[in-house]
């Protein structure tokens, strides 16, 4: 829909959506109206915590920098409930309290500590994901929703919520899938938007063998300015698969962790796709089927 926003898309989390009112191709649906939805006036993304490494010269004007970084992001999501009845308006109060409540999210997802993914459409003129994208933030709940004194008309209520994302990034909703096996040299282009708007992400690498592999297995990204990462495959067997998370350098073989298996620098930096994409290599590959990089692409 020419000159669509944010606002005229749906949002969901968990399984309740914002603005069901109006469809992923940003249009009203037909019959539907603004009589049962939750209406989304404010998306506010922009809050971001930083960790800034700083210490002062002692007595002289300066000081040392050291490394940035950002932590967590904070979204303020605010808006309407309208309903057509009082009894849709007070169902509809419940379910959010209970979408949006810490317990309640947690619960649903021990394993995540309770983040989810909050997903939302973004119009773009950037070419290959014109004319739009659906994006997402994983969050959980900062605090309880509130919903103030509702209005004089008896049918509606504000609504307020403060999201917390542990990882800062603004992800593409869909995910990438890229193989590396000797059909391809292992070697192939891991597109994430472009330069002028993409930010790097760090994705895990799933390495399928067939037998004994090379002591020095190496694999890396062109212009992660990372070393390269070194693993020694010689002691593993056919079917073994080895995982290595390249946000926190984890590595599995099935389910068992084997960080032994690293023999390039552990200080060294983890690879990572920078922003607008780069070439992911294997080399040493003997015995391995494929590689599989999984990320999703991300953008400031």
């Amino acid at each position: 829909m020419p000159g669509a926003g944010t606002f005229d898309y749906p949002f969901t989390y968990r399984s309740l959506t914002l603005n069901a009112h109006r469809s992923t191709s940003g249009l009203l649906i037909p019959g539907a109206g603004e009589s049962d939805t939750y209406r989304v006036e404010r998306f506010d993304p922009s809050r971001i915590q930083v960790r800034d490494q700083r210490e002062p010269n002692h007595l002289i004007s300066g000081g040392d920098l050291g490394d940035a970084s950002k932590t967590f992001r904070y979204l303020s999501v605010a808006g309407s409930i309208l309903a057509s009845t009082q009894a849709k308006l007070d169902d509809a109060i419940s379910a959010f309290l209970s979408t949006f409540d810490i317990d309640e999210v947690q619960l649903s997802s021990p394993s995540t500590e309770g983040v989810l993914p909050f997903t939302f459409w973004s119009p773009t003129e950037i070419g290959g994901y014109t004319p739009v994208q659906q994006e997402r933030y994983y969050v959980r709940p900062a605090g309880f929703p509130a919903i103030p004194e509702r209005r004089s008309t008896g049918l509606s209520a504000p609504f307020a919520v403060e999201l917390v994302c542990a990882d800062p990034r603004r992800y593409r909703n869909t995910a990438s899938s890229i193989t590396l096996n000797s059909g391809n040299g292992f070697s192939a282009s891991c597109p994430n938007w472009t330069a002028a708007v993409g930010v790097a992400v760090y994705p895990v690498l799933t390495i399928t063998m067939t037998g004994a592999g090379n002591a020095a297995f190496t694999f890396n990204f062109t212009g992660d300015n990372a070393s390269n990462l070194v693993l020694n495959l010689s002691g593993l067997v056919n079917g073994n698969v080895v995982t290595y998370d390249c946000a926190t350098g984890k590595i599995l073989v099935g389910s068992t962790p084997r960080a032994d298996l690293r023999t390039s620098a552990v200080t060294s930096a983890m690879p990572f796709i920078s922003a607008g994409g780069a070439v992911g290599t294997a080399t040493n590959a003997t015995n391995v089927s494929s590689v599989v990089i999984a990320y999703r692409e991300a953008r400031g």
